[in-house]
Protein backbone atom coordinates (compact mmCIF):
# COMPACT_ATOMS: atom_id res chain seq x y z
CA UNK A 1 0.00 0.00 0.00
CA UNK A 2 3.40 2.61 0.90
CA UNK A 3 4.65 1.65 -2.35
CA UNK A 4 1.66 2.11 -4.37
CA UNK A 5 0.89 5.72 -1.99
CA UNK A 6 4.48 6.77 -3.23
CA UNK A 7 3.91 6.02 -7.13
CA UNK A 8 0.73 7.65 -6.75
CA UNK A 9 2.13 10.70 -5.18
CA UNK A 10 4.83 10.89 -7.87
CA UNK A 11 2.57 10.12 -10.46
CA UNK A 12 0.58 13.02 -9.37
CA UNK A 13 3.83 15.50 -8.99
CA UNK A 14 4.60 14.51 -12.81
CA UNK A 15 1.09 15.82 -13.49
CA UNK A 16 1.33 18.80 -11.33
CA UNK A 17 5.04 19.46 -13.48
CA UNK A 18 3.62 19.26 -16.89
CA UNK A 19 0.24 20.93 -16.51
CA UNK A 20 2.28 24.16 -14.84
CA UNK A 21 2.41 27.45 -17.11
CA UNK A 22 0.25 29.65 -18.72
CA UNK A 23 -0.98 29.66 -21.99
CA UNK A 24 -0.18 32.80 -24.49
CA UNK A 25 -1.71 33.95 -27.61
CA UNK A 26 0.69 36.33 -29.58
CA UNK A 27 -1.36 36.86 -32.62
CA UNK A 28 -0.21 38.43 -35.63
CA UNK A 29 -2.18 40.48 -38.25
CA UNK A 30 -1.87 39.94 -42.47
CA UNK A 31 -3.73 42.38 -44.31
CA UNK A 32 -4.36 40.96 -47.94
CA UNK A 33 -5.15 42.68 -51.08
CA UNK A 34 -8.58 43.06 -50.20
CA UNK A 35 -8.07 44.73 -46.69
CA UNK A 36 -9.23 42.03 -44.43
CA UNK A 37 -7.22 40.95 -41.47
CA UNK A 38 -6.22 37.00 -40.71
CA UNK A 39 -5.71 36.23 -37.36
CA UNK A 40 -2.51 33.26 -37.23
CA UNK A 41 -2.26 30.82 -35.36
CA UNK A 42 -1.79 31.56 -31.66
CA UNK A 43 1.78 30.41 -29.83
CA UNK A 44 1.71 28.61 -26.00
CA UNK A 45 4.38 28.98 -23.58
CA UNK A 46 5.06 27.48 -20.25
CA UNK A 47 6.85 29.24 -17.46
CA UNK A 48 7.55 28.75 -13.38
CA UNK A 49 7.30 25.06 -12.05
CA UNK A 50 5.50 23.95 -8.92
CA UNK A 51 8.20 22.17 -5.86
CA UNK A 52 6.34 20.04 -3.29
CA UNK A 53 8.04 19.81 0.09
CA UNK A 54 8.62 16.72 2.25
CA UNK A 55 6.91 16.08 6.25
CA UNK A 56 9.26 14.79 9.04
CA UNK A 57 7.89 12.10 11.74
CA UNK A 58 8.88 12.76 15.40
CA UNK A 59 8.31 8.75 16.52
CA UNK A 60 12.31 7.67 16.64
CA UNK A 61 10.90 3.93 16.50
CA UNK A 62 8.42 5.07 13.87
CA UNK A 63 11.36 6.56 11.70
CA UNK A 64 13.58 4.01 12.05
CA UNK A 65 10.91 1.47 11.05
CA UNK A 66 9.48 3.54 8.06
CA UNK A 67 12.62 4.70 7.26
CA UNK A 68 14.25 1.02 6.91
CA UNK A 69 10.76 0.34 4.71
CA UNK A 70 11.17 2.84 2.91
CA UNK A 71 15.11 2.60 1.94
CA UNK A 72 13.71 -0.54 0.67
CA UNK A 73 10.92 1.13 -1.44
CA UNK A 74 13.18 3.64 -2.48
CA UNK A 75 16.29 1.00 -3.58
CA UNK A 76 13.67 -0.50 -5.73
CA UNK A 77 12.09 2.35 -7.09
CA UNK A 78 15.72 3.88 -7.79
CA UNK A 79 16.49 0.27 -9.97
CA UNK A 80 13.22 0.63 -11.58
CA UNK A 81 14.13 4.60 -12.66
CA UNK A 82 17.32 3.71 -13.39
CA UNK A 83 16.06 0.78 -15.01
CA UNK A 84 13.75 3.27 -17.24
CA UNK A 85 15.96 6.22 -17.71
CA UNK A 86 18.73 3.90 -19.62
CA UNK A 87 16.20 2.56 -22.21
CA UNK A 88 15.04 6.24 -22.62
CA UNK A 89 19.01 7.06 -23.21
CA UNK A 90 19.23 3.86 -25.24
CA UNK A 91 15.87 5.48 -27.23
CA UNK A 92 17.09 8.69 -27.58
CA UNK A 93 20.51 7.63 -28.75
CA UNK A 94 18.59 5.34 -31.50
CA UNK A 95 16.61 8.46 -32.58
CA UNK A 96 19.29 11.01 -33.04
CA UNK A 97 21.24 8.19 -34.88
CA UNK A 98 18.07 8.07 -37.46
CA UNK A 99 18.32 11.75 -37.23
CA UNK A 100 21.16 11.59 -37.92
CA UNK A 101 21.62 9.29 -41.09
CA UNK A 102 18.41 11.19 -42.50
CA UNK A 103 20.25 14.24 -42.74
CA UNK A 104 22.96 12.49 -44.46
CA UNK A 105 21.09 11.15 -46.77
CA UNK A 106 19.04 14.84 -47.49
CA UNK A 107 22.66 16.31 -47.65
CA UNK A 108 23.58 13.69 -50.61
CA UNK A 109 20.00 14.20 -52.50
CA UNK A 110 20.83 17.74 -52.47
CA UNK A 111 24.42 17.68 -53.36
CA UNK A 112 23.28 14.67 -56.08
CA UNK A 113 20.11 17.20 -57.06
CA UNK A 114 22.98 20.19 -57.71
CA UNK A 115 25.47 17.55 -59.20
CA UNK A 116 22.35 17.12 -62.38
CA UNK A 117 21.57 20.63 -62.28
CA UNK A 118 25.56 21.16 -63.15
CA UNK A 119 26.34 18.94 -65.78
CA UNK A 120 21.97 19.80 -67.48
CA UNK A 121 22.31 23.30 -67.34
CA UNK A 122 20.43 26.12 -67.21
CA UNK A 123 16.79 24.77 -68.17
CA UNK A 124 15.97 25.58 -71.53
CA UNK A 125 12.93 28.11 -72.66
CA UNK A 126 10.41 26.57 -74.56
CA UNK A 127 11.15 27.51 -78.03
CA UNK A 128 15.17 25.65 -77.07
CA UNK A 129 12.85 22.47 -76.42
CA UNK A 130 11.68 22.54 -79.88
CA UNK A 131 13.12 20.21 -82.82
CA UNK A 132 13.64 21.97 -86.00
CA UNK A 133 11.03 20.19 -87.49
CA UNK A 134 8.39 21.50 -85.62
CA UNK A 135 10.19 25.07 -85.64
CA UNK A 136 9.88 25.19 -89.43
CA UNK A 137 6.48 23.77 -89.09
CA UNK A 138 5.62 26.92 -86.73
CA UNK A 139 7.13 29.68 -89.55
CA UNK A 140 4.94 27.91 -92.12
CA UNK A 141 1.96 28.35 -89.85
CA UNK A 142 2.90 32.01 -88.81
CA UNK A 143 3.13 32.71 -92.88
CA UNK A 144 -0.53 31.60 -92.44
CA UNK A 145 -1.75 33.36 -89.45
CA UNK A 146 0.21 36.79 -90.89
CA UNK A 147 -1.79 36.97 -94.11
CA UNK A 148 -5.65 35.82 -92.39
CA UNK A 149 -4.45 38.54 -90.66
CA UNK A 150 -3.84 40.71 -93.69
CA UNK A 151 -6.69 40.42 -95.55
CA UNK A 152 -8.73 42.34 -91.89
CA UNK A 153 -7.06 45.22 -92.27
CA UNK A 154 -9.71 46.26 -95.42
CA UNK A 155 -12.51 45.92 -93.49
CA UNK A 156 -14.27 49.09 -92.01
CA UNK A 157 -12.70 50.28 -89.15
CA UNK A 158 -14.17 49.48 -85.79
CA UNK A 159 -14.17 47.88 -82.39
CA UNK A 160 -15.37 44.69 -83.93
CA UNK A 161 -12.10 44.89 -86.69
CA UNK A 162 -9.76 45.61 -83.38
CA UNK A 163 -11.00 41.98 -82.10
CA UNK A 164 -10.84 39.98 -85.08
CA UNK A 165 -6.96 41.32 -85.65
CA UNK A 166 -6.26 40.52 -81.52
CA UNK A 167 -7.54 36.96 -82.03
CA UNK A 168 -5.12 36.88 -84.92
CA UNK A 169 -2.55 38.03 -82.88
CA UNK A 170 -2.86 35.96 -80.60
CA UNK A 171 -2.54 32.97 -82.43
CA UNK A 172 0.48 34.34 -83.78
CA UNK A 173 1.87 34.58 -80.48
CA UNK A 174 0.79 31.21 -78.92
CA UNK A 175 2.81 29.89 -82.14
CA UNK A 176 5.90 32.21 -81.55
CA UNK A 177 9.33 30.70 -82.86
CA UNK A 178 11.90 33.18 -81.50
CA UNK A 179 13.32 33.34 -78.16
CA UNK A 180 13.63 36.51 -76.80
CA UNK A 181 14.41 35.43 -73.54
CA UNK A 182 18.24 36.69 -73.81
CA UNK A 183 17.19 39.90 -75.19
CA UNK A 184 17.16 43.17 -73.31
CA UNK A 185 14.38 45.88 -74.32
CA UNK A 186 13.58 49.40 -73.73
CA UNK A 187 10.41 50.82 -74.74
CA UNK A 188 10.72 54.90 -74.64
CA UNK A 189 7.47 56.87 -74.98
CA UNK A 190 5.16 59.04 -73.74
CA UNK A 191 2.21 58.99 -71.32
CA UNK A 192 0.77 56.05 -72.67
CA UNK A 193 3.95 54.05 -72.31
CA UNK A 194 4.35 55.12 -69.26
CA UNK A 195 0.69 53.74 -68.35
CA UNK A 196 -0.94 57.03 -67.08
CA UNK A 197 -4.65 56.47 -66.33
CA UNK A 198 -3.81 52.60 -66.49
CA UNK A 199 -4.01 49.60 -63.71
CA UNK A 200 -1.59 49.58 -60.58
CA UNK A 201 0.42 45.84 -59.94
CA UNK A 202 0.68 44.80 -56.54
CA UNK A 203 4.11 46.55 -56.32
CA UNK A 204 2.51 49.81 -57.26
CA UNK A 205 3.92 49.76 -60.48
CA UNK A 206 1.36 50.90 -63.71
CA UNK A 207 0.47 48.72 -66.32
CA UNK A 208 0.92 49.71 -69.66
CA UNK A 209 1.07 48.30 -72.84
CA UNK A 210 4.46 47.41 -72.08
CA UNK A 211 3.54 45.00 -69.71
CA UNK A 212 1.54 42.52 -71.90
CA UNK A 213 3.74 42.67 -74.24
CA UNK A 214 6.39 40.98 -72.24
CA UNK A 215 4.19 38.60 -70.75
CA UNK A 216 3.90 36.94 -73.90
CA UNK A 217 7.66 37.32 -75.26
CA UNK A 218 9.46 37.00 -71.43
CA UNK A 219 12.22 39.24 -72.25
CA UNK A 220 15.39 39.05 -70.38
CA UNK A 221 14.97 42.68 -69.18
CA UNK A 222 12.67 44.91 -69.77
CA UNK A 223 12.80 49.32 -69.12
CA UNK A 224 9.90 51.59 -69.46
CA UNK A 225 11.29 54.68 -70.53
CA UNK A 226 7.65 56.31 -70.53
CA UNK A 227 7.23 59.71 -69.36
CA UNK A 228 4.06 62.05 -69.35
CA UNK A 229 4.35 65.26 -71.56
CA UNK A 230 6.93 63.95 -73.31
CA UNK A 231 7.54 64.26 -77.36
CA UNK A 232 10.44 64.57 -79.86
CA UNK A 233 10.08 68.45 -80.22
CA UNK A 234 11.17 71.29 -77.47
CA UNK A 235 8.59 73.26 -76.45
CA UNK A 236 9.93 74.85 -73.07
CA UNK A 237 11.33 71.97 -71.52
CA UNK A 238 13.97 70.24 -72.66
CA UNK A 239 14.03 67.41 -69.97
CA UNK A 240 10.91 66.07 -72.18
CA UNK A 241 12.37 66.65 -75.64
CA UNK A 242 13.10 63.14 -77.20
CA UNK A 243 15.74 64.82 -79.18
CA UNK A 244 17.29 67.18 -76.56
CA UNK A 245 17.51 65.01 -73.84
CA UNK A 246 19.22 61.84 -76.41
CA UNK A 247 21.06 60.68 -73.48
CA UNK A 248 18.37 60.32 -70.56
CA UNK A 249 15.82 57.89 -72.20
CA UNK A 250 17.45 55.12 -74.00
CA UNK A 251 19.79 52.47 -72.88
CA UNK A 252 23.34 51.30 -73.79
CA UNK A 253 22.32 47.94 -72.90
CA UNK A 254 19.18 47.40 -75.01
CA UNK A 255 19.05 44.79 -77.63
CA UNK A 256 15.77 46.16 -79.03
CA UNK A 257 14.68 49.70 -79.08
CA UNK A 258 10.92 50.65 -79.31
CA UNK A 259 9.82 54.18 -80.08
CA UNK A 260 5.99 54.80 -79.37
CA UNK A 261 5.76 59.01 -79.35
CA UNK A 262 4.53 61.94 -81.57
CA UNK A 263 1.09 62.49 -80.36
CA UNK A 264 1.77 65.38 -77.68
CA UNK A 265 3.42 66.88 -80.46
CA UNK A 266 0.96 66.73 -82.51
CA UNK A 267 -2.17 67.76 -79.47
CA UNK A 268 0.46 70.74 -77.95
CA UNK A 269 -0.85 74.26 -78.79
CA UNK A 270 2.61 76.80 -78.24
CA UNK A 271 2.57 80.06 -79.46
CA UNK A 272 3.96 80.47 -83.25
CA UNK A 273 4.20 76.01 -83.66
CA UNK A 274 6.52 74.87 -86.30
CA UNK A 275 5.88 71.82 -88.49
CA UNK A 276 9.40 71.87 -90.26
CA UNK A 277 10.49 70.37 -93.26
CA UNK A 278 10.67 66.13 -93.71
CA UNK A 279 13.43 67.29 -96.69
CA UNK A 280 15.52 69.33 -95.02
CA UNK A 281 18.45 67.09 -93.99
CA UNK A 282 20.55 69.90 -91.86
CA UNK A 283 17.60 71.85 -89.75
CA UNK A 284 16.58 70.76 -86.41
CA UNK A 285 13.49 73.13 -86.35
CA UNK A 286 10.19 72.24 -85.70
CA UNK A 287 8.68 68.69 -85.73
CA UNK A 288 10.69 67.00 -88.53
CA UNK A 289 13.77 68.21 -87.81
CA UNK A 290 13.49 67.07 -83.95
CA UNK A 291 12.01 63.67 -85.23
CA UNK A 292 15.14 63.87 -88.13
CA UNK A 293 17.45 64.44 -84.98
CA UNK A 294 16.61 61.76 -82.65
CA UNK A 295 17.06 59.50 -85.37
CA UNK A 296 20.04 60.64 -86.53
CA UNK A 297 21.37 59.68 -82.65
CA UNK A 298 19.46 56.50 -83.05
CA UNK A 299 21.51 55.74 -85.94
CA UNK A 300 24.49 56.97 -84.98
CA UNK A 301 24.40 55.45 -81.43
CA UNK A 302 22.78 52.23 -81.58
CA UNK A 303 23.54 50.98 -85.21
CA UNK A 304 23.79 47.43 -84.85
CA UNK A 305 20.23 47.38 -82.52
CA UNK A 306 16.88 46.39 -83.95
CA UNK A 307 15.23 49.78 -83.28
CA UNK A 308 11.07 50.21 -83.89
CA UNK A 309 8.89 52.76 -84.18
CA UNK A 310 4.87 52.67 -83.50
CA UNK A 311 2.19 55.12 -85.02
CA UNK A 312 -0.44 56.32 -83.05
CA UNK A 313 -3.74 54.68 -83.13
CA UNK A 314 -6.23 57.40 -84.46
CA UNK A 315 -8.46 59.30 -82.06
CA UNK A 316 -10.84 62.17 -81.61
CA UNK A 317 -8.53 64.07 -80.09
CA UNK A 318 -7.78 67.44 -82.50
CA UNK A 319 -5.49 70.62 -82.01
CA UNK A 320 -6.02 73.92 -82.98
CA UNK A 321 -2.82 76.52 -83.26
CA UNK A 322 -1.08 78.72 -85.23
CA UNK A 323 1.83 77.12 -87.34
CA UNK A 324 4.40 79.70 -88.09
CA UNK A 325 6.07 77.75 -91.32
CA UNK A 326 2.80 75.60 -92.86
CA UNK A 327 -0.83 77.09 -93.30
CA UNK A 328 -3.64 75.36 -91.81
CA UNK A 329 -3.65 72.35 -89.24
CA UNK A 330 -1.49 69.09 -90.04
CA UNK A 331 -3.43 66.41 -89.17
CA UNK A 332 -2.49 63.44 -87.09
CA UNK A 333 -1.23 61.28 -89.90
CA UNK A 334 1.10 64.14 -91.06
CA UNK A 335 2.66 64.11 -87.89
CA UNK A 336 2.78 60.33 -88.56
CA UNK A 337 3.81 59.86 -92.30
CA UNK A 338 7.39 61.93 -90.48
CA UNK A 339 8.09 59.19 -89.06
CA UNK A 340 7.15 56.56 -91.72
CA UNK A 341 10.03 58.67 -94.20
CA UNK A 342 12.29 59.43 -91.66
CA UNK A 343 12.43 55.79 -90.49
CA UNK A 344 12.82 54.28 -93.82
CA UNK A 345 15.34 56.82 -94.53
CA UNK A 346 16.91 55.50 -91.44
CA UNK A 347 17.11 51.95 -92.01
CA UNK A 348 14.32 51.70 -88.83
CA UNK A 349 11.16 49.59 -88.75
CA UNK A 350 7.59 50.28 -88.47
CA UNK A 351 5.15 48.72 -86.46
CA UNK A 352 1.71 50.41 -87.99
CA UNK A 353 -1.33 51.05 -85.60
CA UNK A 354 -3.22 54.01 -87.78
CA UNK A 355 -2.67 53.04 -91.50
CA UNK A 356 -4.56 49.58 -90.52
CA UNK A 357 -7.06 51.07 -88.63
CA UNK A 358 -5.90 48.97 -85.39
CA UNK A 359 -7.86 50.25 -82.52
CA UNK A 360 -9.19 53.62 -84.50
CA UNK A 361 -10.98 55.46 -81.53
CA UNK A 362 -12.57 58.28 -83.51
CA UNK A 363 -16.44 56.06 -82.66
CA UNK A 364 -17.53 56.29 -79.05
CA UNK A 365 -18.11 52.58 -79.13
CA UNK A 366 -14.44 51.83 -79.79
CA UNK A 367 -13.12 55.04 -77.66
CA UNK A 368 -15.37 54.21 -74.22
CA UNK A 369 -14.16 50.35 -74.66
CA UNK A 370 -10.58 50.81 -75.38
CA UNK A 371 -9.80 54.48 -74.08
CA UNK A 372 -10.28 56.41 -70.33
CA UNK A 373 -10.17 60.00 -71.38
CA UNK A 374 -10.27 59.43 -75.37
CA UNK A 375 -6.54 59.81 -75.67
CA UNK A 376 -5.24 56.83 -73.03
CA UNK A 377 -5.65 53.40 -72.77
CA UNK A 378 -7.95 51.58 -70.38
CA UNK A 379 -7.16 48.05 -69.58
CA UNK A 380 -9.00 46.69 -72.65
CA UNK A 381 -6.91 49.08 -74.77
CA UNK A 382 -3.39 48.24 -72.95
CA UNK A 383 -3.77 44.76 -73.97
CA UNK A 384 -5.12 44.68 -77.00
CA UNK A 385 -1.54 46.98 -77.99
CA UNK A 386 0.53 45.37 -76.05
CA UNK A 387 -0.48 41.80 -78.06
CA UNK A 388 -0.10 43.34 -81.57
CA UNK A 389 3.21 44.99 -80.67
CA UNK A 390 4.23 41.72 -79.26
CA UNK A 391 2.87 39.55 -82.09
CA UNK A 392 4.99 42.29 -84.65
CA UNK A 393 7.83 41.69 -82.82
CA UNK A 394 7.44 37.90 -83.17
CA UNK A 395 7.18 37.68 -86.66
CA UNK A 396 9.83 40.11 -87.34
CA UNK A 397 12.70 38.22 -85.35
CA UNK A 398 10.70 34.83 -86.43
CA UNK A 399 11.54 35.60 -90.25
CA UNK A 400 14.91 37.33 -89.38
CA UNK A 401 16.36 34.06 -87.88
CA UNK A 402 14.74 32.22 -90.93
CA UNK A 403 16.59 34.01 -93.33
Amino acid sequence: MKRKSMVAILAAMMVMLIGCGERTNEAAIVVRENDTPIQCVAGCTCVGCICCGTDQLTNNSAVQTIETERTTEEQTETTEIAVTETEGMQTQESTAEEQTETVQTQETEIETESTQEEQEGPALSEIEKLSEGELEARRKQQENFEEARQTLYSLKNSKDKTSKINQMDRQILANNTYDFSKKNIVFIGDSITEGITSAVDTSGNLISYVTYADSYLHFNHVLNHGKGGRMFSVYGDEDLSLAMNFGNVTNVDSDIIVVFAGVNDYLSTPANKRFGNVDDKLSTAGYCGSVRYFMKQLKEYYADREIFFVTMYNNSKKANCTYSDVKGQPTLDDYLEVQRKLAKEFGFNIIELYDIGFMDCTDKESSDFYLRDGLHPKDNGNIVLGEHIAAELSLYFGQKENN
